[in-house]
């Protein structure tokens, strides 16, 4: 195993910190009087001596403590600040922490030594996201490459080998491998919750608090949108609780593991995780006990068991995705649909009820309606009125500005408050949408950096944003596509400017509200609702453009050409796959004694793709329709519909030709063919033609 031994920095008058404050405001190479250079092996001395013409190397491992070792081996560190040449091209001011690593080949645990050294330097404000490896690995510049590659959290970590820096280099050989790592790492590009405090902004005050009502006995009901930070906050309460010494269990209700157990298997589930993370002695747990029958009463007794043979203490246990394990959208059937979830939550509140000092609830997840549902399955739900439900809140412009600021600052980003605030409005506090678009503006910025962030590359961003990135869209409302479909239409309409149908929903549902303003999807202000994230916004728009309404004369022309273009082609397509699957080498004789008898003279002399190609053929849109009804047998399944009617509302479609002085018709004439163009697009994009 790796031996690291560190030198104690904490002597008392090591630096008067008046010393350092004279050296704030203009810092130039060098070192200071009492770096102690001796404490270093002679390559390692060589390396210092020519990073001081470029750094000012700042504090030195001490040789007045006793050594932290581990092994026999020592690795010394130092502490160096960047010139004010530096610190204006990388944005670094504080100092960094660098660690010589006297190792002919490098491994990841390598890294751990920096957190031993931020630990034995509580009191300085040492510089936390970037840091300096210099080992005696030759390749340790590609093998730190790969590490950061698999863990996205890991802190900028800057390689050198002793090789490199002893030898004679560049000029700018520091000052490029400085730009290599801090500009190429993408910061913002995190998909996964957070599972460190490095990169966790913004909700520190909400995991105090969440702690607090835990420690003061009280439940809590934690829900977001997908992506909004709630797995984060949850991994953030397990760590602060952990650094306190206090009791926690997880549970992640995604998992096969929680959600096909059966309510008196997880019962005995949770008991031997209670036993397990208070590290209990009690006598071995007897799954036997958990029948239907008697499992509450058994839970009840291991429980008390096992919290009277330790030292007590309260624990919080986390159901994470509780919706996998609820009625109606559990992941397995006895959850879903019988009676599992009532008769786990009946064992919970009873125990609950009898011994509130041993252990309070932390519910979350993306649909509240396991603790809002007053009855259940025709029972009244265990958890109704018992759990605050609480919504992860989107981040202020303060929150945005810290988030953005400071991770663009570290990749050579500068971001102006004009478009912090832009930021802040177009994804309405959103960190998850925040971070990605600011990924893109990452990937479209030049290599040469700092740069600001100006309105050209904010506005191009934005567009690629649009373009390639509507699935975080769907993914953020599809919860409430899936589960809240009242909630869903009110969105749509407030997104088409339908005020009536919107305002109508809430006078007749007012609860409906309650969901998309806890979502942070919409704001309420004196004039009424509004856009919340207006990158949502934009995404409900394009995506039902068909249901606007109000819309002028050529809007309505525009929609109607629009739209039947796209079904002729998709028409075209879908024809000609079936009549190939149906006919072969016969398809195109099945065509042509469809079109009238004067045209197929001239037809005949192309072929099938030519005649049904989808951008261009030589067919109308009535050819299609003759078509279709001629041979019926075959496209029947496809359409699914009464042949009659097919082609009643394909020949409505066709007539409702439209040109720059034609008359719209009336409001009742438009909806009516807005609903024969639905019904069709809907099924040629079920058969992917359209």
């Amino acid at each position: 195993m790796m031996g690291i031994a560190f030198q104690s920095l904490a002597v008392a008058g090591l630096y008067e910190r008046e010393n350092m404050a004279n050296i704030q405001q203009n810092i130039r190479p060098g070192m200071h009087p009492n770096f102690e250079l001796e404490n270093y092996t002679d390559e390692e001395q060589k390396i210092l001596n020519k990073l001081k013409h470029e750094w000012f190397l700042t504090r030195s491992s001490s040789k007045y403590t006793p050594p932290i070792v581990f092994g026999a081996s020592v690795c010394r560190f130092f502490l160096m600040k960047p010139t004010t040449f530096f610190s204006e091209m990388f944005n670094l001011d504080r100092e960094i922490v660098c660690v010589f690593s006297p190792y002919d080949k490098f491994e990841p645990r390598t890294l751990d030594a920096f957190d031993i050294v931020y630990r034995k330097l509580p009191d300085l404000r040492a510089e936390t996201v970037c840091r300096v490896l210099i080992s005696k690995d030759v390749n340790v510049e590609p093998a730190v490459e790969k590490l950061l590659k698999s863990d996205p959290e890991q802190p900028i970590v800057i390689p050198f080998s002793y090789k490199e820096l002893v030898s004679g280099y560049e000029p700018y050989f520091i000052r490029s491998r400085f730009q290599k790592h801090l500009y190429s790492r993408d910061l913002f590009s995190f998909m996964s919750p957070l599972k460190k405090d490095l990169y966790f902004f913004g909700r520190k005050t909400m995991v105090l608090e969440l702690v607090n009502r835990h420690k003061s006995g009280e439940h809590t009901g934690l829900f977001g949108l997908r992506k909004s930070g709630k797995t984060s906050i949850l991994y953030a309460i397990e760590r602060l609780m952990s650094i306190n010494d206090e009791k926690l269990i997880f549970l992640d209700c995604e998992s096969p593991s929680i959600h096909k157990l059966r309510w008196n298997e997880l019962l005995y589930k949770l008991v031997a995780e209670y036993k397990k993370t208070i590290d209990s002695k009690a006598k071995t747990l007897d799954i036997n006990k958990y029948s239907e029958k008697e499992a509450a009463d058994a839970f009840s007794a291991d429980m008390k068991s096992i919290y009277e043979s330790k030292k007590r203490a309260s624990v919080m246990i986390i159901f994470d995705e509780i919706e996998r394990v609820s009625p109606k959208t559990g992941s397995s059937s006895h959850w879903k649909d019988g009676e599992d979830f009532i008769l786990f939550w009946q064992t919970m509140r009873s125990f609950y009820q009898r011994n509130p000092e041993m252990i309070t609830y932390l519910i979350a997840g993306t649909n509240p309606s396991p603790v809002e549902q007053h009855i259940i399955n025709g029972q009244e739900n265990p958890l109704f009125g018992s759990i605050p439900c609480k919504y992860v809140p989107a981040f202020s412009f303060d929150q945005i500005k810290e988030m953005v600021g400071k991770l663009g600052y570290y990749m050579g980003m500068k971001f102006d408050d004009i478009y912090l605030a832009k930021l802040t409005e177009d994804f309405g506090g959103h960190p998850f949408l925040v971070r990605q678009f600011c990924s893109i503006l990452h990937k479209m910025c030049p290599a040469r950096r700092p740069i600001s962030i100006d309105k050209v590359i904010y506005e191009k961003a934005k567009e690629e944003f649009k373009r390639n990135f509507t699935e975080y869209f769907d993914m953020i409302v599809q919860v409430l596509f899936d589960w809240y479909s009242e909630e869903y239409d009110m969105l749509t309409f407030l997104a088409n400017g339908d005020m009536d149908s919107f305002n109508k929903f809430i006078s007749v549902y007012p609860q409906h509200i309650k969901h998309l303003l806890g979502y942070g999807l919409i704001q309420q202000g004196v004039g009424g609702y509004s856009f919340n994230i207006e990158s949502v916004k934009d995404y409900l728009c394009k995506r039902h453009k068909y249901e606007r309404i109000n819309l002028s004369e050529e809007e309505k022309r525009n929609e109607i050409s629009e739209r039947r273009n796209k079904i002729e082609q998709g028409l075209r397509v879908l024809i000609k796959q079936t009549l190939k699957i149906h006919f072969g080498k016969e398809t195109k004789s099945k065509v042509l004694a469809s079109v009238d008898v004067n045209r197929r003279e001239v037809l005949g002399g192309h072929e099938v793709e030519i005649l049904l190609a989808r951008n261009k053929s030589l067919l109308y849109f009535k050819d299609l329709i003759n078509i279709i009804i001629r041979e019926w047998d075959v496209f029947k399944n496809v359409f699914n519909i009464e042949k009659e009617k097919l082609r009643v509302i394909l020949n409505e479609i066709n007539e409702f030709r439209v040109d720059a002085h034609a008359n719209m018709g009336s409001d009742d004439e438009f909806t009516q063919i807005r609903l024969h163009f639905n019904r069709i697009e809907n099924i040629l994009t079920s058969w992917d033609t359209i």
